[in-house]
């Protein structure tokens, strides 16, 4: 309960800033700029993974910093040199480079775990699809058997209709084993981008609401803007804050 007054409290923040509860006569109506504490840097520079994934699975939890329009506009008006010696944007990066590191350990945790459970799958049947399963196997044993036997004789027209029905059988024997999805079996797959589970049975409109999404938007917004950042200077990223120069 506590955790979540003091989520609202940081929504109400930065909305409508510090002052809200504060009588209006009282208010100091201070200006503020990008050096400000209570600003969040990481907005600043263009992308606050604390406001992105507000509300949803991969929240990261109460941030009391604020989003403001002068603060905004007092640090893009800052020449790049200038920008580089608070370092906000080396802040930035690094903080983008572990939640990526962290995602993609969590994405390849996954991956495998499906790898292991697909090598390892098994489908219960019952006795009776076990049996049909059972008595198809063996008549595709017998016609390949046969099928090889006419070639060797000669009769290609009736060892190749003999190969047509194994593959008939064959298709017949697949959908008995996979009884949920009849000639394709449900393949669990994890997305690379931001975590979520898919499965190859998806709709297009599923796959498309997929990406869409605020979670999948989110993530590839911040691989882009990590992307970003480490181009910077030729490859260098953007330099920590330098002392001294920089509150």
């Amino acid at each position: 309960m506590a955790a979540a007054k003091a989520a609202l409290a940081a929504q109400l923040d930065a909305l409508m800033g510090k002052e809200r509860d504060v009588p209006v006569d009282k208010r100091q109506n201070k200006k503020l700029t990008h050096e400000d504490e209570e600003v969040d840097k990481y907005w600043l520079c263009g992308l606050s993974p604390y406001i992105l994934f507000r509300n949803t699975r991969s929240d990261l939890g109460v941030w009391d910093k604020i989003t403001d329009d002068d603060a905004k506009a007092s640090w893009d008006a800052l020449p790049q040199e200038k920008k580089d010696e608070f370092g906000y944007e080396y802040d930035l990066m690094r903080f983008l480079e572990q939640l990526v590191t962290d995602l993609d350990k969590t994405i390849k945790r996954h991956q495998d775990k499906l790898e292991v459970d697909k090598k390892t799958r098994v489908i219960n049947l019952s006795k009776e699809t076990q049996a049909q399963v059972d008595a198809l196997a063996k008549e595709i044993n017998e016609l390949q058997a046969s099928a090889q036997k006419l070639g060797e004789e000669g009769d290609v027209d009736e060892s190749m209709k003999a190969m047509a029905k194994v593959e008939e059988l064959k298709t017949k024997k697949e959908g008995l084993e996979n009884p949920t999805f009849p000639g394709k079996e449900k393949v669990m797959e994890v997305c690379d981008v931001c975590c979520n589970f898919m499965a190859n049975t998806d709709s297009d409109v599923r796959r498309a609401e997929h990406l869409a999404g605020k979670q999948h938007q989110g993530w590839e917004q911040i691989r882009t803007k990590l992307k970003e950042l480490k181009e910077m200077n030729d490859g260098a990223g953007p330099p920590p804050k330098r002392k001294g120069e920089a509150a």
